[in-house]
Protein backbone atom coordinates (compact mmCIF):
# COMPACT_ATOMS: atom_id res chain seq x y z
CA UNK A 1 0.00 0.00 0.00
CA UNK A 2 2.29 2.36 1.07
CA UNK A 3 5.23 1.82 -2.13
CA UNK A 4 2.07 3.43 -4.17
CA UNK A 5 2.59 6.51 -2.32
CA UNK A 6 6.48 7.31 -1.97
CA UNK A 7 9.78 4.99 -2.27
CA UNK A 8 10.95 6.50 0.89
CA UNK A 9 9.37 6.00 4.12
CA UNK A 10 10.73 8.27 7.11
CA UNK A 11 9.82 5.82 10.12
CA UNK A 12 10.71 7.50 13.37
CA UNK A 13 11.75 11.21 15.22
CA UNK A 14 15.20 12.39 14.51
CA UNK A 15 17.62 10.01 15.44
CA UNK A 16 20.69 10.52 17.12
CA UNK A 17 23.80 9.27 18.77
CA UNK A 18 22.00 7.95 21.59
CA UNK A 19 22.29 3.50 22.25
CA UNK A 20 19.13 3.79 24.84
CA UNK A 21 16.85 6.58 26.58
CA UNK A 22 15.93 6.10 30.01
CA UNK A 23 12.65 3.66 30.69
CA UNK A 24 11.11 6.98 32.32
CA UNK A 25 11.76 8.54 29.13
CA UNK A 26 8.97 8.36 26.26
CA UNK A 27 9.25 10.83 24.30
CA UNK A 28 10.13 10.56 20.70
CA UNK A 29 13.12 12.86 20.07
CA UNK A 30 15.79 12.00 20.05
CA UNK A 31 15.26 8.75 18.59
CA UNK A 32 17.72 6.16 20.18
CA UNK A 33 19.49 2.98 18.37
CA UNK A 34 17.59 0.14 20.85
CA UNK A 35 14.23 2.12 19.26
CA UNK A 36 15.10 1.55 15.73
CA UNK A 37 15.51 -1.79 16.10
CA UNK A 38 11.30 -2.23 16.98
CA UNK A 39 10.88 0.63 14.19
CA UNK A 40 12.75 -1.38 11.36
CA UNK A 41 10.83 -4.40 12.49
CA UNK A 42 6.97 -3.01 11.84
CA UNK A 43 8.13 -1.80 8.74
CA UNK A 44 10.38 -4.41 7.18
CA UNK A 45 7.25 -6.14 5.29
CA UNK A 46 6.49 -2.90 3.19
CA UNK A 47 10.72 -3.66 2.20
CA UNK A 48 10.78 -4.13 -1.65
CA UNK A 49 12.71 -3.34 -4.42
CA UNK A 50 12.46 0.71 -5.49
CA UNK A 51 10.77 1.01 -1.88
CA UNK A 52 12.68 1.23 1.53
CA UNK A 53 12.23 2.36 5.08
CA UNK A 54 14.15 5.48 6.19
CA UNK A 55 15.94 5.21 9.84
CA UNK A 56 17.78 8.42 9.75
CA UNK A 57 20.78 9.64 9.26
CA UNK A 58 24.07 8.21 10.36
CA UNK A 59 25.32 10.29 13.42
CA UNK A 60 29.10 9.19 13.47
CA UNK A 61 32.51 10.33 13.32
CA UNK A 62 32.76 14.00 14.23
CA UNK A 63 29.54 15.71 13.95
CA UNK A 64 29.39 19.52 13.89
CA UNK A 65 30.59 22.25 13.36
CA UNK A 66 26.81 22.73 13.66
CA UNK A 67 24.90 19.39 14.99
CA UNK A 68 20.78 19.91 15.07
CA UNK A 69 21.21 18.59 18.31
CA UNK A 70 23.35 19.13 20.94
CA UNK A 71 26.83 20.26 20.94
CA UNK A 72 30.06 19.96 18.61
CA UNK A 73 31.44 16.44 19.56
CA UNK A 74 32.64 13.10 18.35
CA UNK A 75 29.87 10.44 18.19
CA UNK A 76 28.61 9.00 21.37
CA UNK A 77 28.60 5.66 19.86
CA UNK A 78 30.98 3.44 21.20
CA UNK A 79 32.75 1.13 18.23
CA UNK A 80 30.84 -1.72 18.79
CA UNK A 81 27.21 0.44 18.74
CA UNK A 82 28.58 2.05 15.66
CA UNK A 83 29.16 -1.16 13.51
CA UNK A 84 25.32 -2.21 15.19
CA UNK A 85 24.08 0.63 13.64
CA UNK A 86 25.53 0.37 10.27
CA UNK A 87 24.83 -3.51 10.51
CA UNK A 88 20.88 -2.65 11.65
CA UNK A 89 20.57 -0.39 8.55
CA UNK A 90 22.16 -2.36 6.04
CA UNK A 91 19.79 -5.76 6.82
CA UNK A 92 16.65 -3.38 7.30
CA UNK A 93 17.71 -1.83 3.75
CA UNK A 94 17.48 1.51 5.25
CA UNK A 95 19.38 3.93 3.07
CA UNK A 96 23.14 5.06 4.56
CA UNK A 97 22.97 9.13 4.31
CA UNK A 98 26.04 10.18 6.79
CA UNK A 99 25.93 13.14 9.21
CA UNK A 100 29.35 13.42 9.57
CA UNK A 101 32.11 16.45 8.97
CA UNK A 102 34.07 14.73 6.14
CA UNK A 103 36.68 17.31 6.33
CA UNK A 104 37.47 15.39 10.06
CA UNK A 105 36.99 11.88 8.75
CA UNK A 106 38.55 9.32 11.30
CA UNK A 107 40.07 6.09 9.90
CA UNK A 108 37.79 3.91 12.04
CA UNK A 109 35.11 5.76 11.14
CA UNK A 110 36.16 5.72 7.25
CA UNK A 111 36.15 1.97 7.38
CA UNK A 112 32.95 1.62 8.81
CA UNK A 113 31.58 3.19 6.23
CA UNK A 114 33.29 1.57 2.94
CA UNK A 115 33.34 -2.31 3.39
CA UNK A 116 31.92 -3.31 0.29
CA UNK A 117 30.49 -6.41 0.98
CA UNK A 118 28.41 -4.68 3.99
CA UNK A 119 27.00 -2.28 2.06
CA UNK A 120 26.17 -4.93 -0.67
CA UNK A 121 23.62 -6.27 1.94
CA UNK A 122 21.95 -2.92 2.17
CA UNK A 123 21.68 -2.41 -1.70
CA UNK A 124 21.29 -5.56 -3.03
CA UNK A 125 19.71 -8.31 -0.36
CA UNK A 126 15.68 -8.68 -0.44
CA UNK A 127 13.72 -10.54 1.52
CA UNK A 128 14.69 -9.01 4.92
CA UNK A 129 12.80 -9.50 7.89
CA UNK A 130 13.85 -10.20 11.75
CA UNK A 131 13.68 -13.98 12.48
CA UNK A 132 14.83 -13.48 16.33
CA UNK A 133 12.89 -11.06 18.60
CA UNK A 134 13.83 -10.49 22.51
CA UNK A 135 14.80 -8.41 24.97
CA UNK A 136 18.39 -8.79 24.68
CA UNK A 137 18.71 -10.09 21.40
CA UNK A 138 17.79 -9.55 17.94
CA UNK A 139 18.86 -11.81 14.24
CA UNK A 140 17.66 -10.83 11.03
CA UNK A 141 17.92 -12.60 7.96
CA UNK A 142 17.73 -11.59 3.80
CA UNK A 143 18.69 -13.43 0.44
CA UNK A 144 21.08 -12.58 -1.60
CA UNK A 145 21.80 -13.18 -5.12
CA UNK A 146 23.05 -16.80 -6.14
CA UNK A 147 21.05 -18.59 -3.25
CA UNK A 148 23.15 -16.68 -0.70
CA UNK A 149 21.71 -15.54 2.20
CA UNK A 150 22.63 -13.17 4.91
CA UNK A 151 22.33 -13.21 9.14
CA UNK A 152 22.67 -10.07 11.30
CA UNK A 153 22.87 -11.20 14.82
CA UNK A 154 22.88 -8.39 17.20
CA UNK A 155 23.13 -8.15 21.20
CA UNK A 156 21.50 -5.42 22.31
CA UNK A 157 21.71 -6.25 26.33
CA UNK A 158 24.21 -5.04 28.88
CA UNK A 159 26.00 -8.23 29.13
CA UNK A 160 28.11 -10.66 26.85
CA UNK A 161 25.99 -13.32 25.40
CA UNK A 162 26.76 -16.84 23.32
CA UNK A 163 24.46 -17.14 20.73
CA UNK A 164 23.53 -20.39 19.29
CA UNK A 165 20.85 -21.01 16.67
CA UNK A 166 20.05 -24.22 14.15
CA UNK A 167 20.00 -22.85 10.85
CA UNK A 168 15.75 -23.94 10.43
CA UNK A 169 15.61 -21.62 13.76
CA UNK A 170 16.11 -18.71 11.41
CA UNK A 171 14.20 -19.88 8.22
CA UNK A 172 17.33 -21.43 6.33
CA UNK A 173 17.63 -25.35 5.38
CA UNK A 174 18.89 -27.77 7.66
CA UNK A 175 22.39 -27.96 5.99
CA UNK A 176 26.24 -27.60 6.84
CA UNK A 177 26.22 -24.36 6.02
CA UNK A 178 29.30 -22.00 4.85
CA UNK A 179 30.10 -18.67 6.65
CA UNK A 180 31.92 -15.27 5.67
CA UNK A 181 31.62 -12.56 8.46
CA UNK A 182 31.77 -9.31 6.10
CA UNK A 183 32.98 -6.97 8.64
CA UNK A 184 36.28 -8.99 9.22
CA UNK A 185 35.82 -10.11 5.38
CA UNK A 186 37.10 -13.03 7.07
CA UNK A 187 35.64 -16.73 5.62
CA UNK A 188 34.78 -19.17 8.84
CA UNK A 189 34.28 -22.55 7.14
CA UNK A 190 31.15 -24.47 7.39
CA UNK A 191 28.51 -25.07 10.62
CA UNK A 192 25.51 -27.20 11.04
CA UNK A 193 24.34 -23.71 13.40
CA UNK A 194 24.71 -20.16 14.28
CA UNK A 195 27.10 -19.31 16.71
CA UNK A 196 28.69 -16.38 17.78
CA UNK A 197 29.58 -14.84 21.49
CA UNK A 198 28.93 -11.00 21.44
CA UNK A 199 29.73 -8.35 23.05
CA UNK A 200 27.60 -6.01 24.68
CA UNK A 201 26.14 -3.67 22.18
CA UNK A 202 28.19 -5.53 19.38
CA UNK A 203 26.93 -7.29 16.42
CA UNK A 204 27.71 -9.33 13.58
CA UNK A 205 26.90 -9.81 9.88
CA UNK A 206 27.87 -12.94 7.41
CA UNK A 207 26.90 -14.41 4.33
CA UNK A 208 25.87 -18.08 4.23
CA UNK A 209 25.89 -20.38 1.73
Amino acid sequence: MYGKYAQLWRISDDFWDVWKKPDADASAFPQSLTGQFAKLAQWSAHVEPGHWPDADMLPLGYIGPKPGWGDPRHTRLTADEQQTLITLWSIARSPLILGANLTQMDTFTELLLTNPEVIAVDQHSSGNKPVIQTDSTVVWTAKGADGKQYVAAFNIGETEQALSYDWNELGLSVANHTLRDLWQKKDLGASTALKVTLAPHASALYVVQ
